[in-house]
């Protein structure tokens, strides 16, 4: 992301829904401007902006802000974008946070919340990269194959648990679920077959995938989200920016001489991302041989299991981006020098 270098006059604070959204416009010195609410799509946008260029008498330099809220925001994420105008996509919970106990909550509130947040952090706003409709894409396909996986694996856990217990309920079941599962299975080949393509239409995806599953514990999957969220391993991205956004860095916790806690990690994570480098790190203690001698060493001298498996996220993470950076596949014997530390 790129941090703004603009000295903003006017900040609009967006709140969305999937139906319509809400925007509040304040000036520099945080004083309320206007309120008004649109319908969240394309045709709306139009008076959207003539209202935010009739309220700022026809000024440029204006910071647009809303939280992230999925596929409700894409549409005005495009729209805005592609007229060229400043937009921070921020995190609810960072904006939430940085204002304290609020009493009281509606969309014309939160508006104008998300605007005053711009407003006072504007200096250090990040402006959300342009949107790329590939990488859109890939996030849909991820997204469908996690939710027919579910579904799969919902029917398929109630059908066993049958099993044990009653055996004429389960062979109904089971015969009553066949055509569902084998759909599921048939959709999930074709979702995959459709990131398959999508990835060969994008050699430096290709090329950048190919290095991340080098590391012996990142598979695929674990590889093309890091690539969405960090826009195929954008150079803007280093590790220990990357390890911070997962909630996996170790930052330090002390204050004066009487408070010292050590390192500790933030609950400000990316909770499924978070999810899949437990997976990984599972996975590289079972198959990385420097991982397992790693973990069984630390393991030996008393550490706490989360600390050490905390740890292997951070290295599969640095290990990775430092693969990535080099354009050179994984070394394990360079890697036996880094791990052994």
């Amino acid at each position: 992301m790129e941090e703004a270098q603009i000295s903003y006059l006017f900040f609009v604070g967006i709140d969305l829904s999937k139906s319509y959204f809400d925007a509040s416009i304040v000036n520099d010195s945080g004083k309320k401007l206007a309120y008004k609410r649109f319908k969240n799509q394309k045709e709306a946008y139009f008076m959207f902006l003539k209202w935010v260029v009739k309220t700022t008498k026809g000024q440029r330099d204006i910071l647009f802000c809303m939280e992230h809220t999925g596929i409700y925001g894409r549409l005005l994420q495009h729209f805005l974008q592609d007229h060229q105008l400043s937009l921070w996509i921020e995190s609810g919970l960072q904006i939430k946070r940085s204002q304290g106990i609020q009493r009281g909550k509606n969309d014309k509130v939160d508006s104008f919340r998300i605007a005053v947040y711009a407003q006072e952090k504007g200096n250090k706003a990040e402006i959300t990269p342009d949107y790329d409709s590939n990488l859109e894409q890939m996030h849909d396909l991820l997204t469908t194959r996690n939710r027919i996986l579910s579904a799969y694996n919902a029917l398929r856990t109630a059908q066993e648990e049958l099993k044990p217990f009653t055996k004429v309920s389960y062979q109904i079941v089971k015969k009553v679920q066949r055509q569902a599962l084998n759909g599921l299975k048939a959709s999930l080949k074709e979702v995959e077959k459709a990131m398959d393509e999508l990835i060969n239409q994008n050699p430096a995806w290709h090329k950048n995938l190919n290095l991340a599953t080098s590391v012996k514990g990142i598979g695929k999957i674990t590889a093309l989200w890091i690539l969405i969220y960090t826009r195929n391993f954008d150079k803007q991205f280093n590790a220990r920016k990357l390890a911070a956004f997962v909630g996996v860095a170790p930052y330090q916790h002390s204050s004066g001489s009487s408070v010292d806690r050590g390192t500790h990690i933030s609950n400000l994570a990316h909770i499924s991302l978070k999810s899949l480098l437990h997976m990984a790190a599972m996975s590289a203690i079972r198959y990385n041989p420097m991982i397992k001698k790693y973990y069984k060493r630390k393991k030996a001298e008393g550490k706490k299991g989360l600390l050490v498996m905390n740890n292997i996220k951070n290295k599969l993470i640095h290990t990775m981006m430092a693969v990535i950076r080099s354009n050179n596949p994984f070394d394990p014997h360079f890697q036996h020098q880094l791990i052994a530390a």
